[in-house]
């Protein structure tokens, strides 16, 4: 029996990630991900940035997606399906998290 995939129908999952800010983790997301799709490969971006998803900048797409039953669709450019916290919040209203925004 061939070991369960962590995701139902994704073959291959790429992170990119750092321990600190500023240093292009979503450039070189978006990148690589409009290259592999550009060789054909089925490619799709997940944005989990809630500080300041910039995805939908860097995709140039300002749309909303849509949810088909209880399921948000995904938007597509570039042939990359994409889904990105800055879908789902107004571009005005970044969260802040304790570093950023301060009460005192």
């Amino acid at each position: 029996m061939s070991p369960k995939l962590p995701i139902s129908g994704v073959q291959n999952l790429i992170a990119v990630g750092s321990g600190k800010g500023g240093v292009g983790k979503t450039t070189v997301a978006v990148n690589l991900a409009i290259a592999l799709a550009k060789l054909g490969y089925r490619t799709g971006l997940l944005d989990a940035d809630v500080y300041g998803p910039n995805v939908p900048l860097m995709m140039g797409t300002n749309q909303t997606p849509n949810a088909i039953g209880e399921r948000i669709q995904p938007l597509s450019n570039y042939g990359v399906k994409l889904m990105s916290m800055g879908f789902l919040s107004p571009a005005t209203s970044r969260w802040c998290g304790a570093a950023r925004c301060s009460t005192a």
